[in-house]
């Protein structure tokens, strides 16, 4: 039975993303959940007790999704730990290679609440907020380490350099669906890892 209830719950996460990417989350209505899973408004009621409560099961989800691509992209790279430049580029290409070949544009959760906050109770903004700072704290490490090694060629924050990399993530998703492109999202993360790569200037033998 706990089982079956899993899985009831899986498929009401799975298809309300799918809805709230299409029609954003105040254009969503539990009706139009229930008709897309066939499942009753009662057991509908049973996983989520409100539709808020929905919403940050939605968010830890999509966030854990996220935070899993980053501990991957990181794992994936360790061999590059002696060469911090070449780790940084090497980071930016796994999300190049993952985003590659992709048959639809992808969607972003974050996006799709933060266009609509006043939907929301704090605590689902503020998950939003603390992955955001996860990035910022990762990749900033990673930049960090390459400044030991390299000087830039123009005057850079780190924390803003940074962030720079989710905002082309997040912008890259955006136009992606605007044109309906799925090849999008690798393009502009390619222009990203090429101007990291100019942006130091090569050590002295």
């Amino acid at each position: 039975m706990a089982r079956d209830g899993k899985l009831t719950r899986d498929k009401i996460l799975l298809e309300s993303k799918a809805l709230i990417f299409e029609h954003g989350f105040s254009g969503t209505s539990i009706d139009q959940i229930l008709e897309k899973t066939g499942i009753t408004k009662g057991a509908f009621f049973y996983h989520f007790k409100t539709k808020n409560a929905l919403a940050m099961a939605l968010i830890e989800e999509f966030a854990k999704a996220d935070m899993d691509k980053l501990d991957k992209a990181l794992e994936n790279t360790e061999s590059f730990k002696g060469n911090a430049l070449n780790r940084l580029l090497h980071f930016i290409q796994e999300f190049i290679d993952a985003e590659k070949g992709q048959n639809e544009p992808p969607g972003c959760l974050y996006a799709s609440y933060l266009y609509e906050p006043q939907q929301f109770e704090p605590e689902v903004l503020d998950h939003i907020a603390e992955t955001m700072l996860m990035w910022r704290n990762v990749i900033g490490k990673l930049i960090r380490e390459v400044l030991k090694d390299h000087k830039t060629k123009y005057p850079t924050d780190v924390d803003s350099l940074a962030d720079h990399v989710t905002v082309v993530f997040e912008g890259a998703f955006i136009v992606s669906r605007a044109l309906n492109d799925p090849d999008i999202t690798a393009k502009h993360l390619h222009h990203l890892k090429n101007y990291l790569e100019l942006l130091f200037e090569q050590s002295e033998s």
